[in-house]
């Protein structure tokens, strides 16, 4: 699944948003139920998974780190914020009034293909944030690429390290 695109849409009198029928064609109906996890994400924006991407994507946190406050908070708003919402047959979720509140959204809203996920941004902030980033897009293309090939060979060498400590016993 590859989500991409960028849509503008309003809700409606009752609240609910059309989520776009080229965003909802992108989705494999067959391994993904017609339902969305809602989740705050880090910028303030809303992301909506499917189940089985949400499960994917979720941390999987050591039981032991219970004990650390900051897991516990991180946990509570987490889970404690994400909900479950099920299209309807004309393909539209209903966004409760304190998630619109939470997030500052307006009627008017950015709906946004982003790999793995759909982001909902109020439309005139994704409007000021596509052209702020387009100004530096080449150098902001530089450091996500410069910072996947960290990650990348983060995880190469930690592979490495699991591989010969396996091999040493």
């Amino acid at each position: 699944m590859l989500l991409t695109g960028q849509y503008f849409h309003a809700f409606d009198a009752k609240w609910r948003l059309t989520i776009p029928a080229k965003l909802r064609e992108q989705i494999n109906r067959s391994e993904d139920c017609y339902a969305f996890m809602a989740s705050y994400s880090f910028d303030g924006i809303l992301y909506l998974y499917t189940p089985n991407t949400y499960r994917n994507v979720s941390p999987q946190f050591n039981p032991a780190l219970r004990t650390v406050e900051d897991v516990r908070d991180y946990e509570r708003l987490t889970y404690g914020t994400t909900q479950r919402m099920e299209l309807d047959r004309l393909g539209r979720i209903l966004l409760p009034e304190h998630t619109r509140q939470q997030l500052g959204l307006s009627r008017e809203v950015a709906i946004v293909g982003v790999r793995d996920h759909i982001e909902i941004w109020d439309r005139e902030r994704w409007q000021t944030f596509v052209q702020e980033r387009l100004k530096n897009h080449n150098e902001l293309a530089k450091r996500a690429m410069a910072a996947a090939g960290a990650s990348v060979a983060a995880g190469a060498e930690e592979a490495e390290i699991e591989e010969s400590a396996g091999n040493s016993t």
